[in-house]
């Protein structure tokens, strides 16, 4: 689910909340009854009433659609990775991360490894991978040993070509300065 559609469910959320409590306040005769008969004999004519009334039909429909998954997009949780006859191979993005993220860390000089993945097509992949160095390790030589292997292995173990690997370095280690 997008951030338009969390914005969406959110608003929707906090009107049912209201429409919860008024319901209640009701109930316990909070409110009076002869208000909301008030509300409804004003509705006849009023087109405030009608659009409001259509705008919530259409977030219904849309939250709706969108929690059974009509919306979603490319890049969802899952990679289909064979669909036979026999049955499909599925692996999940958060696994293809992980394994990229330990295929990254066997690399001398880096560690602290987090991998976001996104899928381009059915058999393509994009990579970017946020690491740390150690200290005196070539910034370029790890950075090339990296997409080597990740590309490599990716390609044997899972079938995916990775097309496109992204490097960040949030940190480079200093050498601790020795007390004497």
């Amino acid at each position: 689910m997008g951030i338009p559609d969390r914005i969406i469910l959110t608003l929707y959320t906090f009107l049912m909340a209201v429409f919860a409590v008024v319901l209640v306040l009701t109930t316990l005769g909070m409110i009076p009854s002869n208000f909301f008969m008030y509300i409804i004999t004003a509705l006849p004519g009023n087109w405030e009433f009608a659009a409001g009334g259509v705008i919530l039909f259409l977030i219904s429909v849309r939250l709706l659609l969108a929690g059974i998954g009509v919306f979603s997009d490319s890049n969802s949780s899952t990679l289909m990775l064979s669909d036979a006859d026999s049955g499909k191979t599925v692996v999940s993005k958060r696994a293809l991360e992980e394994y990229i993220s330990d295929i990254a860390q066997e690399v001398y000089g880096i560690y602290g490894v987090k991998v976001a993945v996104r899928t381009e097509d059915k058999t393509t992949i994009n990579a970017r991978i946020h690491a740390s160095l150690e200290p005196g390790v070539n910034v370029f030589e790890i950075t090339e040993e990296v997409k080597d292997n990740v590309k490599e292995t990716i390609k044997k173990v899972v079938g995916l070509e990775v097309k496109n690997i992204e490097i960040y370095f949030k940190k480079i280690k200093t050498h601790a300065k020795e007390k004497g």
